[in-house]
């Protein structure tokens, strides 16, 4: 923050001032100077003087410097009063604002619970951090509010803002809280409310995600992939066709080709521009056809994903998820990924600790199973690979978001280095 700078000029203005002033002052007594210093020089050589001259002027300049800090600080906790709630911890949040916004630049994609999980670890190393969510969900909430304002679906975006807002306990809690009752508030989160406000009163999706971006003054940003409504198409490996991302999960069969509706939506130009600008770009954790793919589908953002100099980071997916990637290995995740983005992931980062047999034994009832961190496989289609123990605790096999983002913090260059 350069404090100590600061102060130091502080104190050697103070000092040239007052010895300005104290030449001044000698200049204007003329001759009369020798009446003024025959006193003090008498002080000067008194034997009182020689034996305690020195602790006092010192105790003098302590005295001098604790008034001057505590009258710094006070006025600094009575301005700061006005903005902060606890002025007091200032510093504190001035220095973790500035530590983090020196951290690497990372876009992650995609969406669900897997891409909010990971932006409050991130959140933790860096305040350049950018999350583009696919914003083709159509049950629930966001389903509602899809058919009733013609807008992109609000429900991931707000799980995204409520992980990066910078005071996640009580907005992120805000944002999340869903209506009991209310007739037809009933299901909705305020969230997903405040987000069609907002496309209602802006008359535009993208203004609306501008706003709250700026209102909510995250520790990042969040944008959607686009800012018109699209559909998913999946194609399953059996030929049929399944339209509706809610639809996918119900009908049995792993998916083998993903399209979006319109085929050419527009992408947000800032999340083109993340992109472009990013040290790291990070894609899932997060079901691979309705999560990880929907934003590798529209054009710009695809562009710019073949374009970036950034690392690209695929995070594996811990199980299969039925109606989308039966029986898949880590290896048909990468393929996926090649056939709908036209390129690889430069690195994949995998899971080194074991799940447990109950969680195992619970997936197992759902038709899911393990996707084995394969490194020979990854390494023969040509992508790194990096491990590290990320499961996290809880009923569900879910990365654990600390773990992970500090594995993807040390993969990303370091500011300055070469990417």
């Amino acid at each position: 923050m350069g404090v100590k700078r600061h102060v130091a000029w502080a104190v050697l203005g103070a000092l040239t001032a007052l010895v300005g002033v104290s030449a001044s002052v000698v200049w204007g007594l003329g001759e009369g100077r020798r009446d003024l210093a025959a006193p003090i020089e008498e002080v000067l050589v008194s034997e009182g003087w020689s034996r305690v001259g020195g602790w006092l002027g010192g105790a003098i300049a302590l005295v001098g410097v604790v008034v001057a800090v505590a009258a710094i600080g006070r006025l600094n906790r009575s301005l700061l009063s006005n903005w902060m709630p606890r002025p007091h911890e200032a510093a504190e949040v001035l220095y973790r604002r500035l530590v983090l916004a020196r951290g690497p630049k990372i876009v992650a994609l995609g969406g669900g619970t897997g891409l909010s999980l990971l932006l409050r670890g991130l959140r933790e190393h860096t305040s350049q951090v950018t999350a583009v969510v696919a914003v083709s969900d159509d049950g629930g909430s966001t389903g509602r509010l899809r058919v009733a304002f013609g807008m992109p679906a609000p429900g991931d975006l707000t799980d995204c803002l409520a992980a990066l807002a910078a005071d996640e306990a009580a907005l992120g809690r805000l944002l999340q809280y869903r209506f009991e009752r209310g007739g037809e508030l009933r299901g909705h989160t305020f969230g997903n409310v405040l987000i069609a406000t907002l496309h209602e009163v802006e008359h535009d999706f993208a203004d609306a995600l501008r706003s709250l971006n700026r209102l909510l003054e995250l520790q990042g940003a969040v944008w959607p992939a686009t800012p018109q409504p699209v559909t998913l198409r999946v194609t399953k490996a059996d030929g049929r066709v399944v339209a509706g991302e809610s639809a996918v999960r119900a009908v049995a069969g792993a998916s083998a080709r993903l399209e979006v509706s319109p085929a050419h939506a527009t992408a947000m130009p800032e999340a083109v521009a993340a992109i472009a600008a990013a040290d790291l770009v990070v894609l899932g954790p997060g079901s691979l056809f309705t999560s990880t793919l929907p934003p590798l589908m529209i054009d710009g953002v695809a562009a710019a994903l073949c374009a970036t100099p950034a690392r690209l980071v695929y995070v594996a997916n811990l199980m299969t998820e039925a109606g989308e990637t039966d029986g898949f290995d880590l290896g048909d995740h990468l393929e996926a990924i090649r056939t709908h983005l036209g390129r690889l992931p430069d690195v994949v980062l995998g899971n080194l600790t074991a799940i447990d047999a109950e969680r195992l034994a619970a997936y197992a009832e759902e038709g899911a199973r393990p996707v084995p961190f394969d490194r020979e496989r990854v390494e023969a289609l040509g992508a790194a690979t990096v491990a590290a123990p990320l499961l996290g605790s809880g009923r569900h096999a879910q990365h654990d978001p600390v773990a992970l983002a500090a594995a993807l913090v040390a993969i990303a260059p370091r500011r300055g280095g070469t990417r």
